[in-house]
């Protein structure tokens, strides 16, 4: 009995050890697989690669191809012009010599047409040098080509963080923004031209200039200066996003901690306070102080993001100037300023409390200070009889009373008088 049952156990062990290997097994070919699909895969994928490479490479070779054949057919056409106008000269140098007396009139038409052919010739060349500068333009336009997602931007050679982007359907493309060329100076106006009746006016003045002229061309003209490049703006642009506008809020959330270090900015570098919510489209500007060079002037890390549909654009630039706060206010005067002594003399019907004065309730000043409508004000807590708070309330560096209403978590201005 105990033996049939200890061959079952075996029988039954066998079993699963012989499921257990066709499990490894059929894990194995499972494997083997997706191993054979993903190599088929990545050798498709380079196969197609090389394909559009061969096909953009006999594009271009097609186009240059075009261009020497244009370049042959226009040098072609000219030398059969050249050829026409040579024998037409000779004929008419024929008709001259047995025209008799008009042989001086077809001589001369003969020279001018002599000389007008080398000038043809030299514009035929200009022409067809002219044609293939211009394929060549268009080759040099080509549209550019995108390029691996970028984890970080170098500005400067300082490496900021990049956009946080993922995704094989999301495109990317740099290119240089150059600096714009400073303007040309206005050129000085030109001299009039006297008139006949002016002559002897204008002799005269000549006369009595002669030695203010001698003046000025001894003093030397002074030497033009030489403006330093400016810098030249790096633009990324992205496309094939799914939410840019929850990636740009997010990414300036992530830049404005202080170990980034960037701040939200208007154009004149002026420290803003974020939008309460970012619109489908729009912009925003990042920047960040750098420290000025020795000698050199002070300059900022800017990051201007805009976003538009499913596309979103970082440009980098280096612009001069310095990220700054607003200006404090300008305290109140005297006049208009008002503290405790006259809080303590309201009427406390004016507060919201029961009573006829203030002089049942302690009035306790808070530390440090709050901005209510753009103005510095000071908490003052107010305690009834038996230490019971009253309330909170607000005095304003501008002459302003508000209470804080507890229930709807906002303040409420009041009246002094």
């Amino acid at each position: 009995m105990k033996q049939d049952k200890a061959d079952k156990i075996i029988q039954k062990a066998e079993r699963r050890a012989a499921k257990a290997a066709k499990q490894v097994e059929i894990a194995g070919k499972k494997a083997e697989a997706a191993k054979q699909k993903q190599a088929a895969k990545a050798e498709k994928k380079a196969a197609q690669a090389a394909k559009s490479a061969e096909k953009k490479a006999a594009k271009h070779t097609k186009k240059a191809e075009q261009a020497t054949k244009k370049a042959q057919q226009a040098a072609q056409k000219a030398q059969e012009k050249k050829a026409k106008i040579a024998a037409k000269t000779a004929a008419k140098a024929v008709e001259g010599e047995e025209g008799g007396d008009g042989k001086k009139k077809k001589k001369g038409k003969k020279k001018l047409l002599l000389i007008l052919i080398p000038v043809l010739a030299v514009a035929i060349g200009a022409g067809a040098f002219f044609f293939l500068k211009g394929g060549d333009k268009e080759e040099e336009e080509a549209p550019p080509e995108p390029i691996p997602i970028p984890l970080e931007y170098l500005l400067n050679e300082v490496p900021i963080t990049a956009l946080p982007v993922i995704g094989d359907e999301v495109l990317v493309y740099q290119e240089e923004v150059p600096p714009e060329p400073p303007a040309e100076p206005e050129e000085p106006p030109e001299e009039e031209v006297p008139k006949d009746g002016d002559e002897d006016a204008a002799k005269d003045d000549e006369a009595s200039g002669e030695d203010g002229e001698e003046a000025e061309e001894e003093a030397p003209a002074a030497e033009p200066t030489e403006e330093e490049p400016g810098f030249t703006k790096i633009l990324y642009r992205y496309e094939g996003l799914k939410n840019p506008k929850s990636l740009v809020t997010a990414y300036a959330a992530v830049m404005s901690t202080e170990d980034a270090g960037f701040s939200l900015v208007d154009e004149t570098l002026l420290r803003i306070d974020p939008p309460e919510e970012y619109g489908e489209s729009g912009s925003l500007l990042l920047a960040r102080n750098v420290p000025a060079a020795e000698g050199g002037s002070a300059s900022v890390h800017s990051l201007l993001l805009s976003w538009e549909g499913t596309n979103c654009s970082v440009l980098l630039d280096m612009p001069e100037g310095r990220v700054h706060d607003p200006k404090p206010e300008t305290p109140p005067s005297a006049s208009t300023r008002r503290g405790l002594s006259d809080l303590e003399a309201i009427h406390p019907s004016k507060l919201g409390l029961p009573g006829e004065t203030m002089e049942g309730y302690e009035m306790i000043p808070q530390e440090g200070s709050v901005r209510i409508a753009g103005s510095v004000c000071m908490r003052v807590n107010i305690y009834g009889q038996g230490n019971q708070f009253a309330g909170s309330y607000f005095l304003s560096n501008d002459g302003k009373l508000y209470k804080l209403d507890e229930a709807a978590n906002a303040v409420v201005e009041l009246e002094w008088e």
